[in-house]
């Protein structure tokens, strides 16, 4: 009990995440929106599968974005949508390791590709009320 409400108390317990699986294989991805840590990481690989700049660029954090912007300047609709389904034919999806609360507006997550054994970690900020990807966590 008393854990419950230290949780409560740092206001991690607003944290959500949006499903009870770890496992995203590809072909179920989808836009899953910016609720939570987990969403705006499905909503981030599916833009990236779906070779959709707008939604890249938007699940970002400000931070994050200024990178990613200069990365696909220039780049048509259709380059993007040729080089998305040439990396998404690669992917099979990812599952969720671990969550990792920093604080109530942070969270890494510990993820590895499906069919492999490397875990990556993203940074995955509040901003405002929705979650935004930060990038890939540095040790």
């Amino acid at each position: 009990m008393k854990t419950l409400l230290i949780i409560i108390g740092l206001g991690l317990a607003s944290v959500g995440f949006s499903q009870t699986t770890n496992d995203y294989p590809k072909d179920a991805l989808k836009f899953a929106g910016y609720s939570s840590p987990d969403s705006a990481l499905e909503t981030w690989t599916w833009a990236m599968t779906k070779g959709d700049k707008t939604v890249m660029l938007q699940t970002l954090t400000p931070e994050a974005r200024p990178q990613w912007e200069k990365m696909l300047a220039g780049k048509t609709d259709e380059q993007m949508k040729a080089e998305a389904a040439k990396g998404a034919a690669k992917l099979a999806g990812y599952t969720i390791q671990k969550r990792e609360v920093v604080s109530a507006d942070e969270v890494v997550v510990h993820f590895t590709m499906i069919g492999s054994d490397q875990v990556m970690k993203m940074d995955v900020r509040k901003i405002g009320a929705d979650w935004k990807i930060g990038g890939p966590k540095r040790d």
